[in-house]
């Protein structure tokens, strides 16, 4: 929720082996700088005008605008893999060639991809590849565009290596990660936005699925078949308050479905007069001026209220 509230969850696991230490360390370093400011509690931590004006000059240089690790962090790498062999496979096929060397020896890259190829006719292959791959690329830079295809084997034709591209737009190893993870983001993003009976899609599709909160899913298909919460929490043999965390972390990923009818009129309105930044709003001091709020309200409300500034 925290993530969320303050725009760092395309952060999310970005660091997978930084220990506690190592990031306390930072921390410390960071506030006797001056680019934040401890809290008296040393519990919380803001961005001073210094560490403000850092950030901005730091984030022209690294583009993060499509990083969403939370989203595809877990399976980037199997997303991609996948991609890069589809692409070899439908171009070797549609030379109707069959000596090559695979990508992928892995049976369960072999298995995806023969199943979803299914999808295609073989005398229409390449050009339907080629017709998906056009539409994608409309929409990255021509920086991506060249990252992406310069990794693509196919018919006479061997892609080049990760390493042999990674560090030609970035000065460093870590602004090369964030250039890839960026650019791979974006291009998940750019497949999830098309039609849904794209080949593309489902070459990536099990592998989103990996990402998300199975438990969630079935709540949230409970939710739209029209059950309230407590019905789901009796059929899901749960509380209602992981219903309630369930459809909370729901509303954060999938921000078009109408969480509004959740929210009881009088406490909406309650909430529509504080003009404070949510961020900063505390649930046991809202709570003790009104006494009918309840928490999974106050946190839905803050998520939605969110939601319309980070679109406006």
């Amino acid at each position: 929720m925290n993530g969320y509230m303050f725009d760092n969850l395309r952060f999310f696991g970005l660091f997978p082996e930084l220990a506690e230490a190592d990031f306390q360390r930072q921390l410390n370093q960071l506030a006797e700088n001056q680019f934040i400011i401890h809290s008296a509690d040393h519990s919380e931590a803001a961005l001073s005008e210094k560490g403000r004006h850092l950030l901005v000059n730091n984030s022209q240089k690294m583009n993060t605008h499509w990083l969403n690790s939370y989203r595809y962090g877990k399976t980037e790498e199997e997303m991609w893999r996948l991609l890069q062999f589809s692409v070899q496979v439908t171009s070797q096929l549609s030379y109707q060639n069959k000596e090559y060397i695979p990508l992928e020896s892995s049976p369960y890259y072999q298995w995806m991809i023969k199943q979803t190829l299914t999808q295609l006719k073989k005398n229409t292959l390449g050009q339907e590849m080629r017709r998906q791959w056009h539409e994608l690329f409309i929409e990255l830079s021509q920086q991506e565009q060249a990252f992406i295809a310069q990794q693509f084997s196919g018919y006479q034709h061997n892609g080049k290596a990760l390493q042999q591209l990674a560090n030609q737009a970035a000065s460093s190893d870590f602004e090369a990660v964030l250039f890839r993870k960026n650019t791979y983001h974006h291009l998940f993003a750019v497949i999830e936005s098309k039609n849904q009976n794209q080949f593309l899609q489902a070459v990536i599709h099990d592998s989103l699925e990996k990402s998300n909160n199975q438990s969630m899913r079935q709540t949230k298909e409970l939710w739209q078949t029209g059950y309230s919460l407590e019905e789901i929490a009796v059929i899901r043999k749960m509380k209602v308050s992981t219903v309630k965390d369930h459809l909370l972390e729901l509303a954060i990923q999938e921000p078009e479905k109408n969480y509004d009818s959740l929210l009881p009129k009088n406490q909406q309105a309650f909430l529509d007069e504080i003009t404070t930044p949510c961020q900063t709003w505390r649930f046991t001091t809202l709570k003790a001026q009104y006494e009918p709020l309840d928490y999974f309200s106050f946190r839905l409300y803050q998520i939605l209220k969110l939601r319309r500034e980070y679109e406006a």
